[in-house]
């Protein structure tokens, strides 16, 4: 029998019920109208429809998208931060940048700019721009480091430390990378590097003048190294170079104390206390200077009343060696600027001169040529003087053409000629003496010029005149000079002026207001702080009037200091 196949039920199929929503549905109930019965409800605006949701593998498909961006958008991320790791570093706080920059800001508080044992703050700065590049805070700190090397540089430069100068200038190059300020420092460094040539040859130049023994004066050791040191007032060379002359000038100064010579100790003394008024012996120098003087002084006094008997005595040049002339000449040997023993030897000249006339109103013209001669040696320039030979010269001419026994004298024939050209030296006269020329340039002068008239026409009265006026013409130039405050001019006339009228009494005044007006120039330049002016005022002062007391008191307070 056939065996038959069993199969295996098939499965039964569960439908799904929904509850509620598989009731049999009831029809509505029926209008009247025959149509089923509704309910409308009102629409929501802008609502949008619900979707159905998705299907899980659509789910699954979204979120491993999902995924796939963000896992990009990590490692873009970590591609810039890569990229960008010092801004991103900046943002975050260091604990190891703050301290560096802490350090840098100490250093440049204490002015260690660039050391490196121990660094200084440039170091510092560098390292946190190192860690940090675009720190701020670092790059302000190295731009503070090259402004203060700047300030260093200049400095230096003040100082002519030139070594000094040029290392910070390329630290600051370095740093602020150039600018005005920076270029003309390079050039004043540059400058100063040429002017040291200069000066080194100064130097030399200097010592070659010590070592031949000339101390003071126009190109001496003096000089040369007052030259260095108004370029370079810091030169110690020159310093030590100068110390050398003063101690130098010290021992001529003692020199000439033993010896008597009071004028050239002055000097001497008065040299160092222009050129180095802080010398250590100069105080003590001035105190042997000033105990001498006044015993030198007693001598002096002593000598000129001496001279004042033997002249009233009629002593002027006989016996030799005892005569007025022989002590006035001592006294001017030791004391050339002695007014009283200048007016002496006026005297002495006078007292020649009238004696040459007594000789030359006797027929005796050699003899009195010769006092002439001789009075001529004590003031060379006198007028009197100059108008005495031109009267000899007249009487000499009268008695070589005046016949033997004619009592009446009869002038010597002066030639159309020479009167032309006395007349025309008169004039030449004239204009140097409105241009100050009295007695310079010689052969040219006004005093020279007359003479040569007188020696040509002997009665020329122009010339006579012209000659008389010098004089008083050479005081009128000393005063003018005075009020002008031409001072170098004021001497010069004023020396003129002494030598034309020897012994004037308006000498000695003219020579006390040039000194008072030197003493006021001096004090001007004192109190602007121009102590090299001072003093070369003061010497002139000394010069012309050294027995003032103001001119001894400033003197005193510029050589001590």
């Amino acid at each position: 029998m056939p065996t038959r196949e069993v199969r295996p039920a098939a499965p039964t199929r569960i439908e799904p019920r929904l509850g509620p929503l598989d009731a049999p549905k009831r029809a509505p109930p029926l209008l009247p109208d025959g149509l089923p019965h509704f309910r409308a409800e009102p629409r929501q605006p802008g609502a949008a429809a619900t979707r159905p949701p998705h299907p899980p593998q659509r789910a699954r498909s979204t979120a491993w998208l999902r995924w796939l961006l963000l896992a990009i958008l990590l490692l873009l991320g970590l591609v810039v931060i890569a990229q960008h790791r010092d801004w991103f570093a900046h943002l975050l706080p260091s604990p190891q940048l703050d301290h560096v920059l802490d350090q840098g800001d100490r250093a440049l508080a204490q002015g260690h700019l660039g050391d490196a044992h121990p660094p200084g703050a440039r170091q510092f700065y560098e390292q946190a721009a190192r860690i940090s590049g675009d720190n701020g805070r670092a790059q302000a700190g190295l731009q503070a480091v090259g402004q203060a090397e700047l300030m260093r540089a200049k400095t230096a430069l003040a100082e002519h430390e030139l070594g000094a100068a040029e290392v910070a200038l390329k630290q600051a190059y370095a740093l602020l990378g150039g600018g005005t300020e920076l270029t003309t420092l390079q050039q004043q460094l540059a400058q100063q590097r040429a002017r040291g040539v200069q000066l080194a040859d100064l130097v030399a130049q200097a010592q070659q003048a010590y070592a031949a023994g000339h101390l003071t004066g126009a190109d001496s050791a003096a000089g040369w190294y007052l030259q260095v040191l108004q370029a370079d007032p810091g030169n110690a060379v020159a310093r030590h170079g100068l110390d050398q002359v003063g101690a130098a000038l010290a021992r001529q100064a003692r020199q000439a104390l033993a010896s008597g010579d009071i004028n050239s100790a002055r000097q001497q003394v008065q040299q160092i206390a222009t050129l180095m008024p802080s010398q250590a012996d100069l105080p003590a120098l001035q105190a042997e200077l000033a105990s001498s003087a006044r015993a030198a002084q007693q001598a002096v006094t002593q000598k000129l009343a001496a001279a004042a008997s033997l002249i009233a005595a009629g002593h002027i040049t006989t016996p030799a060696g005892a005569s007025a002339l022989d002590l006035y000449q001592q006294v001017l040997q030791a004391d050339p600027g002695n007014s009283v023993a200048q007016a002496g030897l006026a005297h002495v000249a006078t007292a020649l001169m009238v004696q040459a006339h007594a000789q030359a109103d006797a027929g005796d013209f050699s003899a009195a040529r010769q006092l002439l001669d001789q009075a001529a040696t004590l003031t060379p320039h006198s007028v009197e003087l100059a108008a005495a030979r031109a009267r000899l010269a007249h009487a000499q001419a009268q008695a070589s053409t005046q016949p033997v026994k004619s009592t009446q004298p009869v002038p010597a024939a002066v030639s159309p000629a020479q009167r032309q050209q006395a007349l025309a030296l008169v004039q030449r006269a004239q204009t140097a003496a409105a241009r100050g020329d009295f007695l310079l340039p010689p052969g040219a002068s006004a005093f020279d010029l007359y003479r040569q008239a007188l020696n040509l026409d002997g009665t020329s009265r122009a010339a006579r005149a012209g000659l008389r006026a010098l004089p008083q013409l050479a005081a009128d130039a000393t005063t003018q000079a005075l009020r002008a405050g031409q001072l170098d001019r004021a001497g010069e006339m004023l020396r003129n002026y002494a030598q034309l009228a020897p012994g004037s009494a308006d000498v000695a005044r003219l020579q006390h207001a040039l000194g008072t007006a030197w003493l006021d120039l001096a004090n001007r330049d004192l109190a602007r702080g121009n102590h090299a002016a001072a003093r070369s005022a003061l010497a002139q002062a000394q010069r012309w009037a050294p027995d003032d007391a103001r001119v001894q008191a400033l003197a005193q307070g510029l050589g001590g200091g």
